[in-house]
């Protein structure tokens, strides 16, 4: 069937086509009586405005965009909840994109909503690729959540990651495991590396050497968790203590080490980062660093809200929330 056009609009609304666009556009004041003709019109045509034409009236689409790593995540759903509920508050639409930190993955999915004329994006970044540049070049406002590349200048929402691995660390030190192993994300992510700066911090300011056998690089899903555990294991070094970086690979742990007999604590304490909600129906409950999942993400949309109204400059601006211990049973405690 044909579509209806916003002529045939303003001839059944018996308005002129400039009353019509000045309702759908909202860009001057339509009295209400006319805006109500317009709208019923609309309606019984079931006429559908481009939303994309329209953004190039109004130069706004009311769309932003999210680039995240994994929306599988508890941690990530819980922070994408915040920013569409926040976002939405304000008039705006999402547009989510789950990149699975694959950089090639997130440079598609970007120029995708680019051709969508986003009027904003919200990253947690894939890596460290000069095409962040492109978008600050193009003057696109942007927040970076969590994962932050080196050598941009933008907004950026954190965790305090540093503080968070240093506490999971000191509790275990404190409660006396001295062979403490850990489990980073990727290296190349801000997250991977801070964890393990707050790993060998709390190390060295109690006197323990770091010892490079005793550290391994996970890719931050559970397969990753349950291999590079069974790695550790099997190579027989000495550990007491796992400390691990995200709650999937700590599931991953979890499961070699239950398919192997060996127990949590009383072989192997172990305390992750992250407070999924399976981890106080594990066996034994897991003791985890809680980030403030739901408060990141509001605050990351009030940060590109508070761009795109003017109330906020352009310019690299750092914000860090605390995260919270939370101790179970896993760390011998």
């Amino acid at each position: 069937m044909k579509k209806p056009t916003i002529k045939e609009v303003a001839q059944l609304a018996n308005v002129s086509i400039a009353t019509v666009s000045n309702v759908i556009n909202e860009t001057k004041h339509v009295s209400e009586d006319l805006k109500i003709q317009v709208l019923n019109a609309m309606k019984t045509l079931n006429y559908k405005p481009n939303d994309i034409a329209k953004s190039l009236k109004v130069n706004q689409s009311r769309l932003i965009g999210i680039l995240i790593s994994d929306i599988s995540n508890n941690f990530i759903s819980k922070v994408v909840k915040g920013i569409e509920i926040t976002l939405n508050e304000e008039g705006y639409t999402v547009l989510l994109c789950s990149t699975d930190s694959d950089v090639e993955k997130e440079k598609r999915y970007m120029n995708v909503l680019m051709g969508k004329r986003i009027d904003g994006l919200i990253i947690s970044s894939a890596g460290t690729g000069e095409h962040y540049n492109d978008l600050i070049n193009a003057n696109v406002p942007l927040v970076f959540l969590n994962r932050c590349p080196d050598h941009i200048s933008s907004n950026m929402v954190m965790t305090n990651n540093i503080k968070g691995a240093y506490q999971a660390t000191e509790h275990l030190i404190k409660h006396g495991y001295k062979k403490i192993g850990v489990i980073t994300g990727p290296m190349h992510l801000s997250t991977g590396r801070d964890r393990y700066i707050g790993y060998e911090r709390a190390l060295d300011d109690y006197g323990i050497p770091v010892k490079k056998e005793l550290v391994f690089e996970g890719k931050l899903d559970i397969e990753s968790g349950y291999e590079v555990t069974k790695k550790m294991i099997e190579s027989e070094v000495e550990v007491d203590a796992l400390f691990i970086s995200n709650n999937s690979m700590s599931l991953g742990a979890y499961k070699y080490m239950k398919e192997k007999g060996l127990k949590i604590p009383q072989d192997i304490a172990v305390y992750g980062f992250d407070d999924p909600e399976w981890a106080d129906i594990v066996d034994p409950p897991l003791s985890g660093i809680r980030q403030p999942a739901y408060e990141l993400g509001v605050l990351a949309a009030r940060n590109i809200i508070n761009i795109l109204q003017g109330d906020q400059e352009e310019v690299q601006s750092i914000q860090y929330l605390d995260p919270e211990m939370v101790t179970r049973k896993s760390c011998g405690c």
